[in-house]
């Protein structure tokens, strides 16, 4: 009894976050496990200003080199990238 209870545990976990995606958010252009980070621009930082559609609200992916934002890797992605 325990053990079909401990499966029907572990498959809940697997199927309902597999159902909480959402639809029409697959370019986000990477993950964590490729070295990318998500956020949402809070404040303008004015080197990366020149990047099309940075403006404050967007969502942009990027990578950190040693607490930096590697500059050439960032990039404005859908909203829902960052709610992920």
């Amino acid at each position: 009894m325990k053990t079909s209870i401990l499966i029907l545990s572990c498959l809940a976990m697997i199927t309902f976050p597999a159902c909480e995606k959402e639809e029409g958010c697959d370019d986000c252009g990477g993950t964590i496990l490729d070295g990318y980070l998500f956020n949402e621009v809070t404040v303008i930082d004015p080197e990366l200003a020149i990047i099309e559609g940075y403006v404050e609200g967007a969502c942009i992916r990027y990578k950190l080199d040693d607490d930096e934002v590697v500059q050439g890797t960032v990039k404005v992605v859908d909203d829902c990238c960052c709610d992920q």
